[in-house]
């Protein structure tokens, strides 16, 4: 088997990005880079040099209106793509994934029917209490069933956290599975969603792995520039230094050597 090297998996991810952009431009769809896909259009006018994938964020309302638009097949979309989520029971997570058929995923920690695909996640923007105190609590219940569902979904005997982890794991695991994946990730999804976005003062991507840093001024999401990522330009936060601060600090400063790790998902190319 011959996996893709960093470069190839990034080119493979920028063409789903220029598709998931026509998608949205075609049904008038907001979104914006996010993560560390903003990240790198900010520091690096591209890709992090040494990540490979592409995440990207869509205020609540644009994401229930893409979900209904691909349910009801009014969605020009390639025959080798699909938008995967939970509302079909394709996809046991709280947000969703537009992935290609063309190119298979390998993951170190996940179980294989754990999407096998290459792809670029859509995470939610979502309205949050107002109150510090609900906030908090909201954002540690999303933390705490998240743990949950990725554990559900973990490989057997495996944990970046050694081998007694790995063991704590394999003994709720059953359990977990007993709930089910999917039903986990449908829970997940409601407890981000409580506060209703259009009423909400305050936002923040709870679904991310950034939790309680997101939260910001539903205000501060406003204006959207187009930036430059790679061959292309990209809508982003004009206010991108409020949002990459919360989540990374010195976004600017590039981190140790050691820590400039690519994932561990690897990617190769199948036969249609």
């Amino acid at each position: 088997m011959d996996y893709l090297s960093l470069e190839e998996m990034q080119k493979v991810n920028l063409e789903m990005l220029h598709e998931f952009d026509n998608i949205c431009k075609e049904n008038n769809l907001s979104y914006t880079l996010g993560g560390g896909t903003q990240l790198g259009a900010v520091r690096h006018h591209g890709f992090i040099p040494w990540d490979d994938d592409i995440d990207i964020n869509m205020n609540r309302p644009d994401y229930e209106k893409l979900m209904k638009l691909y349910e009801e097949n009014k969605i020009n979309i390639r025959k080798d793509r699909e938008i995967i989520s939970n509302r079909n029971n394709t996809f046991a997570r709280h947000y969703a994934r537009y992935i290609r058929y063309d190119v298979k995923r390998v993951s170190e920690y996940s179980i294989d029917d754990d999407c096998p695909y290459i792809g670029i996640e859509i995470f939610v923007e979502d309205g949050v209490y107002s109150n510090k105190i609900l906030f908090r609590f909201q954002a540690w219940r999303v933390k705490v069933v998240r743990k949950l569902l990725l554990l559900s979904l973990s490989k057997p005997n495996t944990s970046s956290k050694g081998k007694i982890i790995a063991s704590m794991k394999d003994i709720v695991r059953p359990f977990l599975k007993k709930i089910g994946s999917m039903k986990i990730a449908k829970h997940l999804e409601n407890i981000c969603k409580e506060v209703e976005f259009d009423k909400a003062k305050y936002v923040a991507g709870l679904n991310g792995m950034y939790g309680k840093k997101e939260i910001w001024l539903k205000e501060e999401m406003l204006p959207i520039i187009y930036i430059d990522f790679e061959d292309g330009k990209f809508p982003c936060y004009k206010n991108y230094d409020k949002y990459l601060s919360n989540l990374y600090g010195n976004y600017m400063e590039l981190p140790p050597e050691e820590k400039r790790q690519p994932h561990n998902d690897k990617g190769y190319r199948v036969k249609m």
